[in-house]
Formats: structure tokens, C-alpha cells, sequence
């Protein structure tokens, strides 16, 4: 198994999460090269299939990883160069996160008492911003930012089965109600890791 990856600025490898069989969950380097992976730290808590909800700034060359998945989840950081990593928040209950390109806010999705709320963390990321809590039935995942940090993608699941991805403009989110730019229905078919090219 493996999480969302992300090319590494030199272009020879990817940074990501690993599940390989009889090998505890891992955040790692894999290299395009030789298929070796350089392990950074290892995932407490790891999801079966997804591994944990990974987000990167290329800038600052650090990851940032959810651990303790299937309780309250912590919100981790790791330094792709050194390995080390830090506890940024405990039972933070955040996940689907990205780094905003714009500001190097992390973007995510906490889930409490059946509601999903859209927060934000500035740096140094020691707490969170509540932006818009979905309607009760609808649960947004899978969340990418533009590269220009203007605009916020996600996939929605409704109550009733629908499914779709939408674009919405940062600026105008907030506690009111919220409507995307951009729209893309799939029906019942679960519309999975939509991300946002280099060019926008």
C-alpha cells in the first residue's frame, strides 16, 4: 500500500507512504532510479489501504503525516533531509491534509460527532482555524490546494450516494454557506486523489 506521493524536487524520487508486507508503515523516500526506499520514520496507527493522509512542502523539504489513524489522530512533521520527526498536534482529528503552496498553511479535514469541518493550520502549526463546517451527510476527502494557493479541491460524498469533486475558491470560504466554481459529478462512482497539475 501506499499514501498520496509527491515527485521530490530533483526529480529522481518520490516521497510518500509505504506498507509493504511484513515491513512496519513507513514515510520514506523511494527512489526512480533502483526502487530502494530510504525510510524517514515509521506510521503509529497506519490505515490498512491509504496509509495515513500525507501532505508536502518542497520549499522547507518536510512532510507532514497523520499517526494513530484509527483513534484521535496526531498531526506529524518529518524532515525529508535529516529524518527526524516531531508531534505538532496530539488527538488532533485531522486528516485529508495539504500544504498550501501560498502561505505554507496546512489544509484539513477533521471529522467530530458526524461533521466534517474544514480547518487550517498557519505555521508553526500549533493550532488550527475552524473555516466551514459541510452539512451533516456530506463528507469531503481527498484535498488538493492550486499551486498558486488560490484554489481548493475536493472529492464529496453525499448522503444519498452521490459523489463528486468541486472547486472552490479560498478566499471565499468561510462559515456561511459555500458554493464551488467548478463541479464534476460521477454518479455513485467514488471520484479518487484529484490533484491539481503544475500549471494549475
Amino acid at each position: 500500500c501506499i499514501s498520496r506521493a509527491f515527485l521530490a524536487p530533483d526529480g529522481k524520487s518520490l516521497i510518500g507512504a509505504f506498507r509493504p508486507p511484513g515491513v512496519i508503515a513507513n514515510v520514506g523516500v523511494l527512489s526512480l532510479e533502483d526502487g530502494r526506499i530510504r525510510r524517514l520514520t515509521d506510521v503509529k496507527g497506519a490505515m490498512i489501504y491509504r496509509v495515513t493522509s500525507l501532505a508536502y512542502d518542497p520549499a522547507a523539504n518536510k512532510a507532514y503525516y497523520t499517526a494513530d489513524n484509527y483513534a484521535f489522530r496526531d498531526l506529524m512533521e518529518v524532515d525529508v533531509t535529516s529524518g527526524k520527526s516531531r508531534m505538532l498536534l496530539r488527538d488532533a482529528r485531522i486528516g485529508d491534509i495539504v500544504v498550501n503552496p501560498g502561505d505554507k498553511s496546512i489544509w484539513g479535514l477533521r471529522h467530530l460527532n458526524g461533521l466534517v469541518t474544514l480547518v487550517k493550520l498557519a505555521p508553526p502549526y500549533a493550532g488550527w482555524t475552524q473555516i466551514h463546517t459541510f452539512a451533516y451527510g456530506e463528507i469531503p476527502f481527498d484535498l488538493d490546494i492550486s499551486p498558486d494557493g488560490t484554489l481548493l479541491s475536493a472529492s464529496v460524498g453525499e448522503v444519498d450516494g452521490k459523489q463528486s469533486v468541486r472547486v472552490y475558491k479560498l478566499d471565499e470560504l468561510g462559515d456561511g454557506p459555500i458554493h464551488p466554481t467548478a463541479e464534476f459529478t460521477l454518479g455513485n462512482s467514488t471520484p479518487e486523489s484529484f490533484v491539481f497539475s503544475p500549471d494549475g
